[in-house]
Formats: structure tokens, sequence, C-alpha cells
């Protein structure tokens, strides 16, 4: 199932646009052929191995079908959004900074690269990346600006934030209108001197993370 996950995430833009398109026929198809061998005058050995096999194929695309139409829907819609937003201007985006309870804009580190992480109190997978996130932040102190971003009541993720080792900045966003994650997290946006340069769903390790930033700091030379 993770790895399924990590397939709708990957390819997120291609199951909002044309999945049902494509999955869909091949999922009948499937399903005809293996009638069509049922029936066929084949010995029972040979079909002790293709049907099996297509039963299989048929399951994982009748999984994947039901996931990027119901479960997973909101999200791959989400990221669909931000694939296609890739290289164009970041819309405005605003939150409420919960250790100032101030508001501030991503405007303000136009200049920089932003790490915009969506995450929650109840998502134990974004909690654990919070140390990596920091080492970044003291990795790349001079390029690099983390937000880390809650849909939570600022008083809950201030309280929280307090016990764990967290990102320098915690910003409450009541509404991700732009994204809309829902409760898929965590979720990463990457923005580069004003324009979205990458996302990805999913917890990441600080090697990846790394790796990550160090494929947009290139891409800019």
């Amino acid at each position: 199932m993770e790895r399924i996950a990590k397939i709708i995430g990957e390819y997120a833009s291609f199951f909002d646009h044309y999945g049902n398109y494509v999955l869909i026929p091949v999922f009948v198809l499937i399903l005809i052929v293996d009638w069509k061998v049922s029936k066929a005058n084949v010995s029972s050995g040979r079909k002790k191995i293709i049907r099996p096999v297509l039963s299989i194929l048929a399951i994982a695309l009748g999984i994947l079908i039901y996931l990027t139409n119901f479960s997973f829907k909101p999200i791959v819609r989400s990221l669909s959004k931000v694939n296609e937003a890739i290289g164009t201007d970041m819309v405005h985006f605003e939150y409420l900074n919960v250790a100032t309870n101030k508001i501030e804009t991503l405007e303000t580190y136009k200049g920089k690269m932003v790490l915009l992480n969506f995450w929650g109190t109840y998502c134990p997978p974004c909690i654990k990346e919070f140390p990596d996130l920091k080492a970044l932040e003291t990795r790349y102190s001079e390029d690099l600006v983390v937000i880390a971003i809650s849909d939570e009541d600022p008083a809950k993720i201030k309280q929280f934030v307090s016990n764990v080792s967290s990102p320098s900045i915690i910003g409450s966003q009541k509404q991700h209108s732009w994204i809309n994650p829902e409760k898929f997290l965590p979720l990463t946006v990457i923005i580069d001197k004003g324009k979205v340069a990458n996302r990805f769903w999913g917890r990441k390790s600080y090697e990846e993370f790394v790796e990550i930033i160090e494929q947009v700091k290139k891409g800019k030379e």
C-alpha cells in the first residue's frame, strides 16, 4: 500500500487528468483476457500460471482506480495543481506565526529558497521530520527558510512545538486554499525566489531533503 501511495503521489498529474481513461480500459481488458483464458483450450498448467498473474494485475489496478477516485482523490488533485504551478510565481500566501502572533507572507523571503512544510500534531511522520528540517536550517542558514504550517488552533500548535525539536518558523493557516492537502501529510513545497520549484508528499529523510535542495540550487546555475 505504501508503494502504491508513493506512485500516486509521484504521478498525481497523470492520475488526475488521464487516470480513468487509461486504467479502467486496461482493467476491463485484463478481465476479458482472464475470461478468455479460462475458456480457452489450453493446459491446466498454463492456466495455473497465467490466471493468477492476471488476477494480481486486476487487483492492483482495481486498488489504484479506487484510491485515485476516492481515498486519495483530494491529494491527487492538490499535487496535480502544484505540478502545474511548478516554474510559475507562487500565489500570495500568508500565515500566522505562532511565536510572534503576527501575520506573515512569503513575500518576505522572496529572495531566498523557502521549504514550506504542511504538517499536523496528529501526524507522526510529520513530527519525525522536524529534526531533519531543523538540521536543514542550520546547514543552509544563508539560503533556506523553513516554514512549517498546520491548520490547527495556534495555541495548540504553540504548546505542542514547545515540547519538540521543530523548525524556527511555525505557522497556522486555517484553510490551505491554494493546495488543500487535507489530512494527507506531510506535504512539502519548495519555493525558490518566489517561484514554485518542487513538491513532494510523505516523509523524507535528511539525505533526501539535501538531495532535493541541491537539485533546486543546481537548476539555478
